[in-house]
């Protein structure tokens, strides 16, 4: 006598099968709702840290401005213990009046650097780096002392790529400079 065993559907089965695939339908749900806002808030925390950290650079760092003015391998202002020179604030102003030197202080502050990719560690390089541009602005009490990038530079390629709608953060510092006055240091990133 040979019996043959059936399949078949019970309650528990088929509440367990809709509990399934509700359950898979509200994680679908959340997470695509939830995503969108997370990466614009790091998006977001990413802009204004790389404001924050430019600042300090230009604050903290003594750069390397006796090498070659034109092409410096860093752009630091400092000049002592957190005290601002006003020569190389004026060797930054002369850089940062062509397109080709706003480029290099962006890439000295490795903003808008993307390698190319030939190998591993150069992606692991071109990861890191942004697709973002800067402006530095500095006053002293009585006057602009820097405009970075310059009046008329809005058809240079980091400008065209700015819009009303994109999304820019601003830090203002103060440091003293070599006389003893107050220097304003404005970085906006987008």
């Amino acid at each position: 006598m040979s019996s043959t065993v059936k399949g078949q559907f019970t309650v528990e089965f088929i509440i367990a099968v809709v509990a399934f695939i509700i359950l898979v339908v509200y994680v679908i749900n959340f997470v695509s709702r939830e995503v969108p806002a997370f990466t614009s808030r790091h998006n977001s925390d990413s802009i204004k840290a790389r404001a924050f950290q430019i600042s300090e650079f230009l604050i903290f760092d003594d750069g390397a401005w006796d090498a070659d003015q034109n092409d410096p391998p860093r752009t630091g202002l400092s000049s002592g213990y957190h005290t601002l020179n006003n020569t190389k604030i004026k060797y930054l102003n002369t850089l940062c009046s062509t397109e080709n030197g706003y480029k290099k202080i962006l890439s000295n502050l490795n903003i808008n650097t993307h390698f190319t990719i030939t190998g591993y560690a150069d992606f692991k390089s071109y990861l890191l780096s942004e697709n973002r541009c800067a402006d530095i602005s500095i006053f002293d009490s009585s006057s602009k002392l820097l405009s970075c990038p310059p009046a008329g530079s809005q058809n240079w390629e980091c400008m065209v790529t700015r819009t009303d709608s994109t999304e820019r953060h601003q830090i203002v510092r103060y440091a003293p400079n070599t006389t003893g006055g107050a220097i304003n240091i404005t970085v906006g990133v987008w």
